[in-house]
């Protein structure tokens, strides 16, 4: 689609600090020339209901753009102990399988999966041991990758989810961009940036 092809949106002229805001402490991306990240969390409606415009965005992205999640960490046990359940699946290797199966037992299933027992036997569906789940949550690398995502939590200036970070310099989210679609044309211009 040519620039200007969108509806009253000129790909050229996004409104910084309406439609996007500069993040405070700029994140080097290498070596990634475009990255996207999506900040999220398991218990949060919104990201819940971002997730099917996300799967929508995901298979027309430009080839170029790296995507990844990352879980919030706000400096609140249960955000942490959300973020511990993420960077367990993925350094057990289930992310791909685990991750829209526990978003729905959260939200449309309503299941309690609220302590690391409950959800370490939620995860041997997708062929991971309780022990072995329940090691990694408990881990020093877990609690390392949680660390990180907390500090880049605040070096990204995130007030709520889910936040949308572009080229470890921009940020976005829906209440800025007016609507989901929206969002993922801005994001598309960001990353072009």
């Amino acid at each position: 689609m040519a620039a200007g092809d969108h509806a009253g949106h000129n790909h050229g002229d996004l409104m910084g600090g309406v439609e996007f805001k500069n993040i405070p402490v700029p994140q080097s991306i290498a070596p990634h020339k475009k990255q996207v990240i999506e900040v999220f969390g398991y218990t949060c409606p919104h990201c819940y209901n971002l997730e099917p415009s996300l799967h929508k965005w995901l298979e027309t992205k430009a080839d170029d753009v790296h995507f990844e999640r990352m879980p919030v960490v706000f400096n609140h046990p249960n955000w942490i102990f959300m973020a511990r359940v993420f960077y367990t699946a993925k350094e057990l290797g289930v992310l791909d399988k685990s991750h829209n199966a526990f978003f729905d037992a959260l939200h449309r299933d309503k299941k309690e999966l609220f302590t690391p027992e409950k959800i370490a036997q939620f995860f041997t569906q997708f062929g991971v041991k309780e022990e072995d789940f329940l090691n990694m949550f408990k881990g020093f690398k877990v609690d390392q990758l949680v660390r990180r995502a907390a500090k880049l939590t605040r070096d990204y200036g995130i007030e709520g989810v889910p936040s949308i970070v572009v080229n470890g310099k921009y940020l976005t989210d829906v209440p800025m961009a007016g609507s989901r679609d929206k969002m993922w044309q801005i994001v598309d211009d960001l990353s072009n940036k």
